[in-house]
């Protein structure tokens, strides 16, 4: 008989850089999924609202989506084309850039690749520490700005971002 080759999981922490405290996620995610489906699964895991471009950089090679008239970059590949577990094995690392304005940059390191059993769910956040920063924010500086200014009352801004955003950003 033909072997089936054995379904795989990729356990991925995401840490989105620049930002102290730490935001990071523990994901696990079939390796068979293309970048194209890890980007939504970022996106939700890390509590972003997938409203901005993104791209993937893997060694040399940038993937993201083909049809955003590729913003004048001809060497964009398309990212539903490649499958996470042919551009990342364990100990590898991918960087997830959203919101190219903004400038938010996530680690995507690869912390193992595990057989799947269909045991647990497949898709699953399994760890992981604080929200990720408001969209539109201006990025780690913008949100350190913000982060100060909700900590201090007398902050000019104070009143302000606690208008716009609540006292739900817990640092």
């Amino acid at each position: 008989g033909v072997s089936r080759p054995a379904l795989t999981v990729h356990v991925l922490r995401v840490t989105l850089l620049d930002v102290t405290p730490p935001v990071w996620r523990l994901v696990r995610a079939p390796s068979a999924v293309p970048l194209s489906v890890l980007h939504a699964i970022v996106q939700v895991a890390m509590g972003w609202e997938d409203r901005h471009l993104h791209e993937w950089r893997v060694g040399d090679a940038t993937y993201g989506p083909p049809d955003e008239e590729n913003w004048g970059d001809d060497d964009l590949l398309d990212e539903a084309a490649v499958l996470l577990g042919s551009v990342a094995e364990e100990d590898s690392m991918l960087h997830y850039d959203y919101d190219l304005g903004d400038g938010w940059e996530h680690l995507v390191e690869v912390v193992a690749v595990q057989p799947y059993d269909g045991s647990e769910p497949p898709v699953e956040v399994l760890d992981g520490a604080r929200s990720a920063p408001p969209e539109d924010c201006g990025g780690p500086h913008g949100y350190e700005h913000l982060l100060d200014a909700l900590a201090d009352p007398d902050d000019e801004e104070h009143e302000e971002m606690v208008a716009a955003y609540g006292d739900s950003l817990r640092a």
